[in-house]
């Protein structure tokens, strides 16, 4: 399962390099993916997508860019704390899987 959602993950993360304008939303749900990946265990495809996603949105989705750049000139800030926080859930969740914590798609005993 782990494995699963992981490389689904990755594809979704790879696909949002050809969205035009949702770019940014298929790039979160990329990370979503990579998060219940890393809770069921998964360590290399939960790491690699959201360095993916992060990347695109950073170089290769303009529209992001000037939504984040518009609204720290003086708007809300939502957008790109929701960003931060979607894009850092993956490591938070290999984290909290490493503890033993909120581990998914293992049998409790």
């Amino acid at each position: 399962m782990a494995k699963g959602f992981g490389i689904a993950a990755l594809i979704v993360a790879l696909v949002a390099f050809g969205v035009p304008v949702f770019g940014l939303y298929v790039s979160w749900l990329a990370a979503a993916l990579a998060a219940i990946a890393a809770l069921a265990g998964d360590r290399v495809f939960a790491t690699t997508t959201p360095i993916i996603a992060i990347t695109n949105t950073l170089f290769f989705s303009p529209l992001a860019l000037a939504t984040f750049a518009s609204e720290s000139e003086g708007g809300s800030n939502v957008l790109l704390y929701v960003t931060i926080i979607v894009f850092a859930a993956p490591f938070i969740a290999m984290i909290l899987n490493a503890m033993g914590k909120g581990a998914v798609g293992k049998a409790s005993s």
